[in-house]
């Protein structure tokens, strides 16, 4: 079973599965979904954004952090509350 973004994001054990599956279910309504791994940083290599090319009203929800699980916690809890 299919479990929906809320369930996952308050769940206390997230698999990576998980969130990509959530992910999935962005891409899914339209929205693009980018992870980017950076090198040159000494802080928050992780960047993840969502951006929503089929609605000109939302902003991009975008996190910059530590880890890829934090920063895609953190876009997952933007996105439901967006």
């Amino acid at each position: 079973m299919e479990k929906n973004i809320s369930e996952v994001i308050e769940s206390r054990e997230v698999s990576t599965e998980d969130l990509f599956e959530c992910l999935e279910m962005i891409k899914k309504d339209g929205n693009v979904v980018v992870i980017k791994f950076d090198g040159e940083r000494q802080e928050n290599q992780y960047t993840a954004f969502i951006t929503f090319p089929t609605s000109r009203k939302k902003e991009m929800i975008r996190a910059d952090e530590s880890s890829m699980k934090n920063a895609i916690l953190k876009i997952l809890k933007s996105y439901i509350h967006a």
